[in-house]
């Protein structure tokens, strides 16, 4: 059966659905991801602007990102494009898909963990399930300079739902009900910036965003060990306790602290700018338009929560936000919950909002 993916056509075999994270298998493909590989290609369009010629797609599977990056991001042979696939008959189709879209690529059939010696501008990381496993030697095959991606589809750990899980796979607490979607994509990003630090790496996001099943990060990469001591010094802790509490990796804090995460900004305003206006896809297109406007605050409110805890009834989320912005402070929606809306206001006078639209 061929698929088509962007600009790029794609042999698929099997069952193929649309939702959920899919069962692992050969020629393993997922057309739920379509939107994190439409944010991809873009992505690596901006990374090619910005000097980066040569990309790892380190867990190819059908080899489509690679493959739409080659032939979407890399025409004329601008980049040079690698894919690695440990499954031997994945390999095979990942060279099918290539002759198919009559693109340049270089191929391996390997453990990724095994084939740090290469070096790149551009890594890639897309695992089935989540990518600690991966990161260090991810970060291991780095140039001095670069950007890194990383997705991670065992949402419900970084959320809270297994916590032990979570202790063990990123060395942090997380915490569920409000907020957990960003608790969980800071969780994976302050997990990630720590182990970059351990090569001497100073990673900071510049492009994530919560969807669907999975979290995906992209991080900009520095070498040095002054820039790694950079970027762990915006790890911290969060409580949820009449409102969010932000607290430094140091500070004193008592009981009930997830972490330890990232309480920096998530997104790089000209990475999300580039991303808005090279945007297709409708998908696309609707998730940039949020991310654009939202406000660069760590963590967010849940309307539903907030009537529940007041025992009022939910008004609509724009009157919230207009009555906020009436009160002198900055509001936004969030592409975290369709509820869900960030500000700069105390619980008190978000609180004060929501009863006077009563």
């Amino acid at each position: 059966m061929m698929g088509r993916e962007g600009k790029t056509n794609i042999l698929l075999y099997g069952d193929v659905k649309g939702k959920g994270p899919g069962i692992k298998r050969d020629k393993f493909y997922n057309p739920a991801m379509e939107l994190d590989r439409d944010l991809c290609v873009t992505f690596c369009q901006y990374a090619a602007k910005n000097g980066c010629k040569k990309f790892l797609d380190g867990l190819g599977a059908t080899g489509v990102r690679g493959i739409r990056i080659a032939n979407e991001v890399g025409g004329g042979g601008r980049v040079e494009v690698h894919i690695n696939e440990i499954n031997p008959v994945s390999y095979e189709l990942i060279k099918e898909n290539a002759r198919l879209n009559n693109v340049d690529i270089n191929a391996t059939n390997g453990d990724i963990r095994l084939l740090c010696h290469n070096k790149y501008d551009y890594v890639d990381i897309d695992p089935y399930g989540s990518p600690a496993p991966f990161a260090l030697h991810a970060f291991e095959m780095m140039r001095n300079k670069g950007f890194a991606a990383f997705t991670a589809t065992d949402k419900a750990t970084l959320c809270g739902v297994y916590e032990k899980a979570c202790i063990r796979r990123y060395d942090a607490v997380p915490m569920h009900g409000e907020g957990m979607k960003e608790i969980g994509l800071r969780i994976l990003i302050g997990f990630l910036v720590r182990t970059a630090a351990i090569m001497d790496y100073g990673a900071h996001p510049v492009f994530s965003y919560s969807h669907d099943h999975y979290f995906r990060v992209y991080l900009r990469l520095q070498g040095g060990a002054g820039r790694g001591n950079d970027a762990v010094g915006k790890i911290g802790w969060v409580c949820r306790n009449n409102g969010w509490k932000i607290s430094k990796f140091c500070d004193d804090r008592g009981k009930k602290w997830s972490g330890p995460l990232w309480i920096g900004t998530l997104n790089d305003k000209d990475v999300v700018d580039f991303m808005v206006g090279e945007a297709k896809s409708e998908m696309a297109k609707k998730l940039m338009g949020i991310i654009e406007k939202e406000l660069p605050v760590p963590m967010y409110y849940e309307s539903s929560a907030v009537c529940r805890r007041l025992k009022i009834a939910q008004p609509k989320l724009s009157d919230v936000i207009e009555k906020l912005g009436e009160k002198g402070f900055l509001a936004s929606r969030t592409h975290f919950s369709p509820d869900g809306f960030k500000t700069d206001a105390n619980m008190k006078e978000i609180e004060k909002a929501f009863g006077e639209l009563q």
